[in-house]
């Protein structure tokens, strides 16, 4: 039988958690993983709903909304602010 122990670390083979270790340290190559197609939302959905827009509107920051989502939410945070509000003061 052939003894396997001795010889485990002297291949000259780079291994893959070496380059990743070294390419970590280093700071050269790709230091981000690859997103998946379900963490990347479609070019023509809103940000808020993540439907698709039906009548976009665009931010200053080139992020496209809905238009009936942005109203929704600025309702919503409208009583939500009251809210608060009326906790402050007492």
């Amino acid at each position: 039988m052939v003894r396997h122990g001795k010889n485990a670390t002297a291949s000259s083979v780079y291994s893959y958690a070496e380059r990743k270790k070294d390419s970590a340290q280093s700071g050269y190559g790709t230091l981000h993983a690859r997103l998946g197609a379900d963490s990347v939302k479609p070019f023509d959905c809103c940000c808020l709903s993540l439907q698709p827009c039906r009548e976009p509107l665009i931010s200053p920051d080139g992020y496209i909304f809905d238009k009936e989502s942005v109203l929704k939410y600025i309702l919503h945070r409208k009583d939500m602010y009251k809210l608060e509000k009326r906790k402050m003061k007492l």
